[in-house]
């Protein structure tokens, strides 16, 4: 389970949520990034003018390239067009997609040098609307919304800082003295040493998914939309502009005047979209939801074991009859259920085993969990073990899976047999209301495996349908023994 902010602070999710601030991962990324544009007539007291303060530090670079008798490191007002293209990384922003910590990535190097020939160019060409480099990961390598955005906390970081400060006082969190820049001290909390910077959740907009740089611009709406802009203007269709680079793309604004004009009185009128944390579609509140519901009812393990095999079946059986209670009497499936989505059996499994792992930590049970394991013949759901003995398999099938039958009759004790298991568990999330039928279709597989002398696993029957308010839950699907 992921360690957030309200976890970390040992406060509740919503005390984040009031305040506005995202309430992000402290132990990895997140699938959102700040959006410029999102800045624009911001209502909190710290980012009133941040808008403008961010492009205003590009108009900066204006008196720099006049001065400048070449685009080459020897001459140091370039020197310094670069030096301002270079950030440091910010800690503890849990945004973007850099693995393994949660520091933007900073820029510097070649790409800083890259940046500040770019700016030479487009300023000498008498481009000087600061909104040009709103466009950089339309126009620049290696520029996509994630590092835009890592650029847009290091230009503004004070005021990221002057919130931070704010809202931790506000919250009564503990914080220590950070020293910024001449010498200004804030009080912020810290995380392995650095400062945490919070976020406002009005400022963070999805992330592109791309493979690589070129291919952000197919999933960014602002490029498209601007590229069509162009396209109309120079009299091209998308047969001809669909493979242009953005090397391309730069060349066009700056060479041509109309261009540049358009994309920037384009790039002036557009509105952000920022995310939807209600729908919440990159899941990025369901981990600390299902973390403080899994708080609030503890799991009570059994006790007397016969032996290590026994120990194993019934924490698992019992595991399972919790993840039970918890879908169907404190809406535990309302975590998938948005925006008209259904759940696969991949999100039942990932939920069963979220839950069976938090539990097994929070319990210090000696048990290894293991998910989607393949003993050569095929992914076993889940099989929980202690020691090389004792096991017991987990499959799991949705009511509608043609294949349910032949999952409970074949593929689980084929399981078990591969992996020398003595107990299975058999569960069934019933997303129609037929369980009768269901029922009567397992029964008579037990019947006959049981005139067979064969090991009849226990079924566990789960009303995984859309749930109701408690004052209109009219459907209750019966304990099965």
């Amino acid at each position: 389970m992921s360690l957030t902010y309200s976890r970390f602070f040992k406060v509740k999710h919503k005390d984040f949520l009031q305040k506005g601030v995202y309430n992000a991962f402290l132990d990895k990324d997140s699938l959102l990034h700040i959006d410029p544009l999102l800045l624009k007539g911001s209502r909190i007291p710290e980012f009133k003018d941040a808008y403008t303060e961010f492009f205003n530090y590009f108009r900066l670079f204006i008196p720099l390239v006049k001065a400048s008798k070449t685009d080459g490191l020897q001459d140091r007002f370039f020197k310094q067009i670069v030096k301002r293209f270079t950030f440091k990384e910010i800690p503890n922003t849990g945004l973007g997609f850099s693995k393994g910590n949660t520091r933007g990535r900073g820029i510097s190097g070649a790409i800083s040098r890259q940046l500040a020939h770019s700016a030479y160019a487009i300023i000498n060409a008498g481009l000087e609307d600061p909104e040009i480099f709103g466009l950089m990961q339309l126009i620049e390598d290696n520029m996509a919304a994630d590092r835009i955005s890592d650029m847009t906390i290091a230009i503004l970081q004070k005021h990221f800082l002057e919130y931070t400060q704010r809202i931790a006082q506000e919250m009564g969190l503990t914080t220590h003295p950070y020293t910024f820049q001449y010498g200004v001290v804030f009080q912020v909390p810290y995380y392995n040493g650095k400062p945490l910077h919070f976020i406002p959740e009005s400022f963070l907009a999805n992330l592109p998914v791309a493979h690589d740089f070129e291919d952000i611009d197919s999933v960014c709406n602002y490029n498209n939309r601007l590229k069509r802009k162009i396209a109309e203007l120079i009299g091209i269709n998308w047969s001809e502009y669909k493979d242009y680079k953005k090397k391309d793309w730069k060349n066009l604004i700056v060479e041509n005047k109309d261009c540049y004009e358009a994309v920037i009185n384009f790039y002036k009128s557009l509105k952000a979209v920022p995310y939807d944390f209600v729908a919440d579609n990159k899941n990025q509140y369901r981990d600390v939801l299902l973390q403080e519901l899994l708080d609030e009812i503890p799991f009570q393990k059994p006790t007397g074991y016969e032996n290590e095999q026994d120990e194993v079946y019934r924490l698992t059986l019992a595991m399972c009859q919790q993840f039970k209670h918890l879908v169907e009497h404190n809406r535990l499936s309302e975590l998938f259920y948005r925006n008209h989505r259904t759940p696969d059996e991949t999100d039942w499994q990932l939920l069963l085993y979220t839950v069976a792992d938090t539990y097994k930590i929070a319990g210090n049970l000696d048990l290894a969990i293991t998910r989607e394991d393949n003993p050569g013949v095929g992914e076993i759901d889940f099989h929980i073990t202690k020691g090389s003995k004792a096991n017991t398999v987990i499959e799991i099938k949705r009511s509608t899976n043609e294949n349910l039958v032949h999952g409970y009759r074949n593929q689980l004790p084929a399981y078990m047999k591969a992996e020398r298991a003595q107990s299975g568990i058999f569960m069934v999330i019933m997303e129609k209301d037929n369980i009768e039928e269901i029922k009567r279709k397992i029964t008579e597989v037990q019947k006959n495996m049981k005139d067979n002398g064969e090991y009849i696993p226990e079924v566990i029957y789960i009303n995984g349908m859309k749930q109701h308010s408690a004052s209109n839950r009219n459907y209750q699907i019966p304990e099965i023994g």
